[in-house]
């Protein structure tokens, strides 16, 4: 399997499109926090958020000499450091479970993660246009488990100065599910909401697989009778067969096919939200529309990693069954 899987140029990782970004990415990693800041500073918002979700992931080994920096009183600066001490709280606690994190490891993510707020803060106020310091907001309220009424003032923030932001939707609907502070209710009305006015091609179309992964995955965890790998495929499958997920799913993927999807610098991580829910409901042929689109990487917290073992030859599976394996990688 695992030679097949590396054949056909399988791996993990972020999917994005950002020539001038993935240039610059080695001289950020080897410490140039002028040529990140700097980064940050362009007018197309999807590519805004991106850059600030990549750049501050490799800013972590850097955080420190970036926060010795906010003298400036330099907005930009001061999004990334903050946005970068958030990551680095985040990966203190870990992706699992808040019933394995551990008293003690809640506490140090706690402690780093609280001066996140004051930076943001500062950040939100310096540049009063921007709607990322709000985003990113969102999530330091989920970790500080602030109370309902301070998350919904942030997103109400984040709307007033950006009425269709792509990744602050993303994070809305983890706020809404019911693993967060919501509801499978809230979180599929906001899904539906949102895709019944995007407009053909529109990311935000990706938020009703979402959602419904978010179900998916959530069911697994909590149901006794789903115990082995046997037992998730069978329930995924028959879940994304079902004629009314299949339904309002096929209609939705139909739209976002029908638009430009690579205008979107992300356009991969819808791909392999649809993708992977067509696949497993056995609609091959629009799964192949979708998957053409979702290049070789898999991102993190898919639906491919929570039905399989092996996760990779899964989605190698995939493509082969949907005839795109000897398709040339987009």
């Amino acid at each position: 399997m695992e030679r097949q899987v590396q054949k056909a140029g399988i791996t993990f990782g972020d999917v994005w499109r950002d020539p001038d970004l993935a240039a610059a990415l080695p001289a950020v990693r080897g410490g140039d926090i002028a040529r990140a800041r700097d980064l940050l500073a362009i007018d197309d918002p999807q590519r805004a958020d991106l850059r600030l979700h990549v750049l501050s992931d490799e800013c972590t080994p850097h955080l420190s000499a970036l926060e010795e920096r906010y003298g400036d009183d330099d907005p930009l600066l001061l999004l990334l450091g903050g946005t970068t001490r958030m990551k680095a709280a985040w990966e203190i606690r870990g992706g699992g479970w808040a019933a394995g994190v551990g008293e003690e490891r809640f506490r140090r993510f706690h402690d780093f993660l609280e001066p996140v707020a004051g930076v943001l803060m500062r950040a939100a106020e310096l540049a009063p246009e921007d709607p990322r310091p709000w985003n990113n907001l969102q999530w330091y309220c989920l970790g500080m488990d602030i109370r309902r009424e301070d998350l919904d003032r942030m997103w109400l923030e984040l709307c007033a100065r950006d009425s269709w932001h792509h990744r602050g939707r993303y994070s809305r609907l983890q706020v809404l599910c019911r693993k967060w502070r919501g509801s499978h209710e809230e979180m599929f009305a906001f899904a539906r909401e949102n895709t019944a006015l995007a407009g053909p091609g529109d990311a935000c179309l990706g938020l009703l697989p979402a959602a419904h992964k978010e179900l998916v995955v959530l069911t697994i965890r909590d149901e006794d009778e789903i115990d082995t790998i046997a037992d998730v495929k069978e329930f995924v499958h028959g879940y994304f067969a079902d004629p009314d997920v299949h339904g309002e799913l096929a209609e939705v993927a139909d739209r976002w096919l029908a638009g430009d999807v690579t205008s979107d610098p992300e356009y991969g991580n819808v791909a392999h939200l649809f993708g992977a829910a067509l696949y497993h409901g056995g609609d091959l042929e629009r799964a192949a529309r979708v998957l053409a689109h979702a290049g070789r990487v898999i991102p993190p917290g898919s639906l491919w990693a929570h039905v399989s073992a092996s996760p990779a030859y899964d989605f190698r599976r995939a493509l082969d069954k949907c005839g795109l394996i000897d398709r040339p990688n987009p």
